[in-house]
């Protein structure tokens, strides 16, 4: 485990958990990306639990901020961030259909933590 998933995971154990699914990505590299973990949480608030309204994932929106603010912005990396993620879920990338496969929060827990492995992977190679 690395820094990026140990910080989410400690997020995470707060109860109440410091915040939601997209929240909890952006403030992981908040620092990295020149924000306070106050300022991330306010940015990624609307996009938990689909942004409201089971659309998109958190994990999935508040990842491609991350790549984004880091400068990743191609489409094959944007792709193969979508593609990967929703490879590991039999194609969903929709809040909830994934909580409709599996309702718990461990569910979306883990979901972050996949997130944040494929942001890393997608950042090593750019040296970000």
């Amino acid at each position: 485990m690395n820094q990026h998933s140990e910080k989410a995971k400690a997020l995470r154990a707060q109860v109440p958990p410091a915040g939601n699914c997209a929240q909890t990505i952006l403030r992981v590299y908040a620092a990295e990306l020149g924000l306070s973990e106050e300022q991330a949480a306010a940015i990624a608030a609307n996009f938990g639990g689909g942004m409201k309204r089971g659309s998109v994932c958190g994990a999935v929106t508040a990842a491609l901020m991350v790549l984004g603010a880091a400068g990743i912005t191609d489409a094959a990396s944007v792709q193969q961030f979508q593609t990967a993620f929703a490879q590991k879920h039999d194609g969903m990338l929709c809040c909830a259909d994934l909580l409709k496969a599996n309702m718990e929060k461990a569910h979306c827990d883990g979901l972050i933590l996949e997130s944040i492995e494929l942001i890393d992977k997608l950042m090593e190679p750019e040296g970000k």
